[in-house]
């Protein structure tokens, strides 16, 4: 399940995802970030993942792929908040793929992930 979530100020988008996802929840997904970058040119995405607990299937794999290629250029930035050491793994090599900036925070870090998907400022976690 995912839901939008409000975030003050203009250029960023917010979602929070949390258990484990079905094709059909990212074919919802795609049509809300349609729907973001047709109100604003290219807008930072913030992503609240701490409850996220992965796919329900391969299908559901392969529409997050789809997603993830098809809307590589409609954001600025992508800050990622989660503490699976996972998801920070697939942020730092998703970074090296895409030209949008990647940024992994900690679960306690979700004013500087906000901060820095606005403007550019706010700390990541530091490396372990």
């Amino acid at each position: 399940m995912w839901k939008d979530i409000a975030i003050n100020g203009p250029g960023v988008v917010a979602l929070e995802c949390e258990g484990r996802f079905s094709k059909g929840d990212f074919e919802e997904m795609h049509k809300w970030i349609d729907r973001q970058v047709a109100r604003q040119d290219c807008p930072a995405l913030v992503l609240f993942m701490g409850k996220f607990e992965g796919y329900e299937s391969p299908s559901a794999l392969w529409a997050d792929m789809r997603i993830d290629e098809r809307h590589a250029r409609d954001f600025s930035r992508v800050a990622l908040v989660a503490d699976q050491w996972w998801l920070e793994l697939a942020t730092k090599a998703g970074n090296t793929l895409t030209c949008t900036e990647l940024r992994f925070f900690g679960p306690d870090q979700r004013g500087e992930a906000i901060a820095w998907a606005r403007d550019g400022t706010g700390d990541a976690r530091a490396p372990d």
